[in-house]
């Protein structure tokens, strides 16, 4: 992998698999109920008033390609979501759809717990070791092995709509209600359940010491498993096979999860056979997953899931996706 280009689909799954497919990760879309859509609506006011913002809004959880339906643009295998929602690359959020839906952001580095869950039920039959194998964990994700780059999610009093951060560092992000998740989103624009960490850089003044985060100091200073040298592509290691996280409460007894709310995949997964590998680049928004093709066939066909084969020469960079390249 690291005598590929780096950003290349082998830099992130090795070469020689059968078939490679890439599993787009699913995105939240709303609309209010009374009118069905955000034409015409003025987002600024629209909750003016409103007491039961949940009750307002239809969200759903929903596909790449029912978004590519809603902007008339084409899912394909090296789609870009920016580019399916006609929007340029980092101004995604909020995009409002002819139909009336408004679409939310992907979520990069992390393929979401249902899915992941979905996808490792299908990965366990695949494999002769489904309870052995390893999780890599990338080490940068704030409040893993030091107390760096976290914060409370805080609804203030009052209407209950505002939200702030706190700068302690010793804490982490606290766990918002759906409602409070809502009520927040609508203010950001989109009405979802993204991560509220994500908009957190290091909030520590002072660079706090290691072991202060989720892992013990003998882990958070032990060795890595290093990737692509300079690129920051730094690793814990943890034992676990595709069984740890076919079961749908795996962000419980995961030791890198501190709320289950904010579940945080694996970057790397593979199983002690070395049958198959999934990998979910930390600026991608897509799992890329390499093996046979009787796996990548069942992967494609299993409902909660949405995947592609996909080439190894394939461009997944933010301007890959020519056929739907703006005017």
């Amino acid at each position: 992998m690291e005598a590929e280009p780096f950003g290349s689909i082998l830099s992130i799954v090795p070469r020689g698999f059968e078939t490679y497919a890439r599993i787009f990760h699913p995105v939240e879309r709303d609309r209010p109920r009374d009118t069905k859509t955000w034409q015409g609506v003025d987002e600024t006011t629209y909750f003016d008033g409103v007491e039961d913002i949940e009750a307002s809004l239809e969200t759903e959880r929903t596909t790449w390609a029912k978004a590519a339906a809603s902007f008339d643009t084409v899912m394909h295998a090296e789609a870009q979501y920016a580019r399916l929602v006609r929007r340029d690359y980092g101004n995604v959020d909020g995009a409002i759809a002819a139909d009336g839906w408004r679409y939310g952001d992907t979520m990069e580095g992390c393929f979401d717990a249902t899915s992941l869950t979905a996808a490792s039920v299908v990965l366990a039959r695949h494999t002769t070791t489904p309870d052995a194998g390893i999780a890599a964990v990338w080490d940068g994700w704030g409040g893993l092995i030091s107390s760096a780059g976290v914060g409370y999610f805080v609804v203030e009093p009052g209407d209950g709509l505002a939200a702030s951060y706190t700068d302690e560092v010793a804490k982490r992000v606290g766990c918002p209600t759906l409602r409070e998740r809502l009520a927040t989103a609508a203010r950001r624009g989109i009405a979802g359940a993204r991560s509220m960490a994500e908009t957190l850089p290091g909030l520590a003044s002072d660079e706090p010491e290691l072991g202060s985060g989720l892992l013990t100091r003998e882990v958070a200073t032990g060795p890595r498993f290093d990737l692509h040298g300079g690129t920051g592509r730094n690793y814990v290691l943890f034992e676990a096979g595709a069984n740890d996280f076919a079961d749908a409460a795996w962000p419980g007894c995961a030791p890198w999860v501190d709320n289950v709310l904010w579940s945080q995949s694996p970057s790397i997964l593979w199983p002690d056979d070395h049958s198959w590998l999934l990998a979910t680049e930390i600026d991608f928004d897509s799992t890329l997953v390499a093996g046979t093709t009787a796996l990548i066939r069942e992967l494609v066909q299993t409902p909660g899931l949405e995947a592609l084969p996909i080439r190894t020469d394939a461009d997944l960079t933010w301007d890959g996706d020519v056929l739907n390249r703006p005017d």
